[in-house]
């Protein structure tokens, strides 16, 4: 037990210190970005003020637009914003496996909206946007998947440490945080405490103990250790530091804790975010607003000049207050000149400059009533190419192992329906059908319209033009790039089926109609020969023909 200890104590201890010189970036972005998160280099008493050095809340209020932005076109809580499918084309073609694929995606996203995950990942985008890592934890809840969901955490930096594989990802994390004696008792049980933190349960349960959870991959933790206590991919630990020993241990079948960064330096673990370039400027701005207001104060209640023995006593600043002077030129204001101009122009120059590197300006999708949605898709656009390769460390980093992590999760609880025999054992992978990824998508479904657009002109003079398009490919990779749920469009098969339906009926319909074509000219010829087989009729053609015949002769 201690052993375990000891190798986990000792290798956080080495991660402490490859962290030093971040932990000052951090205290000073967090002092002027996001104050209620400042507790790197210092720890600050619960409910202590924490704005008292700001005088401008221009970067608070840009970094909270930008993580809102990020969260609304990447994790939107009111769009499914992601599908997923089989990596086999030919599978995805199936009308089981398009609707067993559809029900899944639907029961993920129930999942997110019903826990903590918008409240939790918009947390975590804000660290991101400002000190550039976030960390969001993901497990099932108290009672399991199936009863009580799924849970999310997101950390604060102040409590991980993280460590990368060749290829670049977190697959380390060691977390240290706190629980009081109550709250271990609950969390881990008695049998699996030591003896200080049972004493301190009985006497004082609301003291605090210190606690790490460290999570890596198998083979580091035996490579040291031996044989762990899981054949997982991940081994996961929790040890108290007061007692020094081990008091929960297991593992994961995927990493449980997300680490997205904004941008990532060579040879740096830890990300840079926009608030790393955006930081002269928000000092600065900060401590021009300081003097602004201290000038502005001078020139409102001006200090003032008072001539030696002008003044009986002494100069009454309050109002009404009196006082006593020789003569009236004893006291009067100190002139102090200020350039208002040019300090609201400086002013709003380092707020433009602040707002760019926070991508203001771009990201205000709806500037008013009139804006049109072709203008949102420009938007969408800018945006895309702004954050271009943010967006795709975001998809491998965090939003990828995101779905693995939640799948994974539902699939061994048996939350989704039985999958259909024909994909047992396939790979799963994600499609995202958010705001931005169908902005991506837009030039494809635009060049599809316009493909339609000309082909009808051409039409008008040679019709068989319209016979080199494949109507049935042009409307389902429309209807996808529309994100049109797969259930409201028939398989292949079924229209193959319908089609084949729709002509054996035309067939016999035109069938029935030759037979009726038919039986009236028969109808019609039976009633001609009848006429002809009356003798009436006959005796009056045999009188046309004999009077025929006394033409000829007299003739």
């Amino acid at each position: 037990m201690e052993e375990k200890f000891n190798y986990i104590k000792k290798r956080m201890n080495q991660m402490e210190g490859g962290r030093g010189t971040w932990e000052d970036h951090w205290q000073e972005i967090l002092d002027y970005v996001m104050p209620r998160k400042a507790d790197i280099t210092f720890k600050r008493t619960k409910g202590e003020k924490r704005a008292e050095i700001l005088f401008d809340s221009t970067a608070i209020t840009a970094s909270n637009l930008l993580a809102a932005s990020l969260q609304g076109t990447l994790t939107s809580p009111s769009i499914q914003w992601f599908s997923i499918k089989v990596r086999n084309e030919e599978l995805m073609k199936d009308r089981e496996v398009q609707l067993w694929l559809e029900d899944s995606a639907k029961r993920m996203y129930n999942v997110f909206n019903e826990s903590n995950f918008n409240t939790e990942v918009h947390e975590m985008y804000l660290d991101i946007v400002t000190i550039g890592t976030g960390a969001l934890f993901v497990e099932e809840g108290d009672k399991g998947v199936f009863e009580s969901g799924i849970h999310f955490n997101t950390m604060h930096i102040a409590e991980y440490y993280i460590l990368e594989n060749t290829s670049g990802y977190v697959d380390t994390l060691y977390r240290k945080y706190k629980l009081s004696a109550r709250q271990a008792v609950q969390e881990f049980g008695e049998d699996n405490l030591g003896e200080k933190v049972l004493k301190a349960a009985k006497e004082k349960p609301d003291k605090m103990f210190n606690f790490i959870h460290a999570v890596e991959p198998l083979e580091d933790y035996e490579r040291v250790l031996g044989k762990g206590a899981t054949k997982l991919p991940f081994h996961s630990c929790h040890v108290c530091e007061e007692d020094k020993m081990t008091v929960r241990a297991g593992g994961y079948n995927e990493f449980p804790y997300l680490v997205p960064r904004w941008s990532k330096a060579t040879g740096e673990i830890f990300g840079r975010s926009p608030s790393y370039n955006a930081l002269p400027d928000i000092k600065t701005l900060n401590k021009a607003v300081e003097i602004g207001l201290k000038a502005w104060a001078k020139a409102i209640d001006p200090p003032l000049l008072v001539q030696d023995d002008g003044v009986i006593g002494r100069v009454r600043m309050t109002p009404g207050g009196i006082t006593v002077v020789r003569s009236d030129a004893a006291i009067k204001p100190l002139q102090i000149g200020s350039n208002w101009q040019i300090t609201d122009m400086k002013e709003n120059q380092l707020r433009t400059a602040i707002r760019q590197a926070y991508y203001s300006d771009q990201l205000q999708l709806q500037d008013g009533p009139q804006m049109t949605a072709t203008e949102v898709q420009v938007r969408y656009e800018l945006m895309q190419r702004l954050l271009g390769p943010t967006l795709g460390r975001f998809q491998s980093e965090f939003l990828n192992p995101l779905i693995e992590r939640v799948f994974g999760l539902m699939l061994r609880a048996n939350v989704f329906l039985p999958a259909p025999e024909i994909i047992q054992g396939q790979s799963v992978d994600v499609e995202y059908v958010g705001p931005l990824a169908r902005s991506q998508k837009m030039e494809e479904a635009v060049a599809v319209e316009r493909l339609y657009q000309l082909a009808m002109q051409v039409a008008q003079v040679d019709p068989s033009i319209m016979d080199i398009i494949d109507h049935d490919a042009a409307i389902r990779t429309r209807a996808n790039l529309l994100g049109v749920p797969k259930s409201i469009l028939k398989s292949s098969v079924e229209v193959d089926q319908m089609r084949q339906d729709r002509a054996m009926q035309q067939q016999m319909q035109q069938e029935i109609e030759m037979q009726q074509q038919q039986a009236s000219a028969t109808a019609s010829n039976a009633t001609a020969l009848s006429k002809l087989a009356d003798p009436q009729t006959q005796d009056v053609m045999s009188q046309v023909g004999a009077a025929a015949q006394e033409e000829g002769l007299d003739e």
